[in-house]
């Protein structure tokens, strides 16, 4: 293992290291892996193609890990203080930014219960620098194990009772039930969905009642819109709300193939492709919601 490259600068809590593996087999990829401070948006595990197929990942703490790669949330109390680097350059964060520590590996997998420690470790290390440490002994804790995939009942997507895709989220041989795969820890359930067919089709839903993410979330003011009798707010594919043991995030991500899709199968017809994606949300609303006591609600129209 050697160092290829270190970057800080001096008085800041930025960093960014990249290190290398290489194999003494003639053939054998070399292994590269980076970890570096961050900056990124709103509730960014559930809504963003970097970090796709939340129920395939280990959850911690405060982060989860895949074989390739990972993240921590720094201590909210940081968001302001830790940007990332360019060069020598910091970037200092902005008024919605999260502030995170993040780790990719390229050329191999990784043991995802290192992977956790190094960047447990390397938070605290941040936060410590940055003067908005929580406490905390570095360490990562116990890791969650995603179930194996599994076939997907129509009826009962995701394992939810009476969760079905609206009829026209799905096409023939093109995006149909296929096979799913969740996890599930005390603060985080998420799914992932490959659609059968030609489109080569995912989705993605989540719901967290964690505190940190819930307010990565609502750090991005424009993304939401207040539901009536405060029971929360709402976005295109996202929402907050008020339960019955407190505040629940909602989310549902489709990936760019499917995207284009559905954008190609929607042109000048109805429903349109706004309405399936609302639609496909609501109904997971419809039934993810009970097991958190939350209330019923329905979107509103022109989102």
């Amino acid at each position: 293992m050697s160092e290829v490259a270190s970057q800080s600068v001096p008085g800041h809590p930025e960093l960014s290291c990249t290190v290398e593996r290489t194999s003494r087999f003639t053939g054998s990829p070399d292994t590269r892996m980076t970890v570096k401070t961050g900056t990124a948006q709103g509730a960014f595990p559930f809504t963003t193609a970097v970090w796709k197929d939340p129920a395939a990942r280990s959850y911690f703490s405060d982060g989860a890990v895949s074989g390739s790669s990972g993240y921590v949330v720094l201590p909210q109390a940081c968001w302001e203080e830790v940007g990332n680097l360019q060069g020598r350059r910091v970037v200092a964060p902005g008024q919605e930014t999260v502030a995170t520590v993040e780790v990719t590996v390229k050329g191999g997998s990784a043991d995802r219960e290192g992977l956790a420690r190094l960047l447990a470790r390397t938070a605290r290390r941040v936060a410590e620098a940055a003067g908005c440490s929580h406490g905390g002994d570095g360490e990562p804790g116990a890791l969650s194990t995603p179930a194996a995939p599994r076939s997907t009942n129509p009826q009962d997507v995701c394992g939810i009772q009476g969760f079905s895709l609206p009829k026209a989220s799905l096409l023939d041989r093109v995006a149909e039930p296929g096979q799913e795969q969740l996890t599930e820890t005390s603060r985080v359930w998420a799914c992932d969905m490959d659609l059968a067919g030609t489109g080569d089709a995912r989705l993605s839903f989540a719901a967290t009642t964690d505190a940190t993410i819930i307010s990565a979330a609502l750090r991005e003011p424009d993304t939401f819109k207040n539901l009536p009798d405060d029971m929360g707010v709402y976005g295109s594919t996202q929402a907050v709300l008020h339960c019955g043991k407190g505040d629940v995030y909602f989310a549902a991500r489709w990936n760019n193939e499917y995207d284009g899709v559905l954008l190609d199968h929607t042109r000048n017809t109805t429903p349109s492709y706004a309405d399936i994606r609302r639609a496909t949300f609501q109904a997971f609303l419809n039934t993810a919601t009970s097991s958190h006591s939350c209330p019923a609600v329905t979107l509103p129209d022109g989102r």
